[in-house]
């Protein structure tokens, strides 16, 4: 989640020399998201340099100082979270991003209303901040988890990861350099110690944000 965002003081913006607003876009652009700030009518007030790599990427476009697409939200898309925004709600969408159908959500709220003064922007400005998913990561630490939960011997967990990267069992065999049987062995112990009912099930447990197996 993104964390509290606070300006500093006066006395410590003017000990450190900072103006209001340069210090305002100082704690959005040091932030690691990906973060834009944009008025109801998609008017671009700001965006830090995750943003700018977004751009730069095409995955988010702008025109004529205004936010065209985030992902597959065109303009019209992108207006119901502006609004809820504008009214002090705050919106999730799911994201996914073309050519290598890559995925993630966007965040938007009110800015808060310190930070918007700091900076010169108007009342009804919105931060967008965009989470980019790390499949990769997630399903190493889901397989870390059911590893621990279901008590995997070391090699039953790396069966399993060559599995969630889409091996075959055959190839998974050839890659450690065992036999089929011997493969389908730990395959079977895997779905013993998890209690899934399938490999199918088991690999969606893996891919899947979904609760693991008790």
């Amino acid at each position: 989640m993104l964390p509290a965002l606070q300006t500093p003081s006066a006395n410590h913006r003017s000990q450190a020399g900072f103006t209001p607003a340069a210090s305002t876009c100082q704690v959005l652009a040091a932030l690691p998201q990906p973060m834009l700030v944009a008025r109801p009518d998609r008017r671009l007030l700001f965006r830090n340099r995750g943003a700018e790599s977004l751009l730069h990427d095409r995955r988010v476009e702008v025109s004529a100082d205004h936010l065209m697409q985030i992902g597959q939200l065109d303009a019209a898309r992108l207006e119901p979270p502006l609004r809820l925004a504008q009214a002090g709600s705050t919106a999730y969408v799911g994201l996914w991003f073309t050519p290598q159908i890559s995925t993630g959500w966007l965040h938007s709220m009110p800015v808060p209303e310190d930070l918007a003064a700091g900076a010169g922007w108007p009342a009804d400005a919105v931060l967008l901040v965009i989470h980019l998913d790390q499949p990769t990561l997630t399903q190493a630490a889901r397989i870390d988890a059911l590893a621990r939960h279901s008590r995997l011997s070391t090699t039953e967990r790396h069966v399993l990861m060559l599995l969630g990267d889409g091996m075959t069992v055959e190839t998974a065999a050839a890659h450690l350099g065992v036999c089929l049987s011997t493969l389908r062995s730990h395959v079977r112990n895997l779905l013993g110690k998890t209690q899934a009912s399938s490999l199918m099930q088991l690999l969606r447990w893996v891919g899947s944000g979904q609760a693991l197996p008790h």
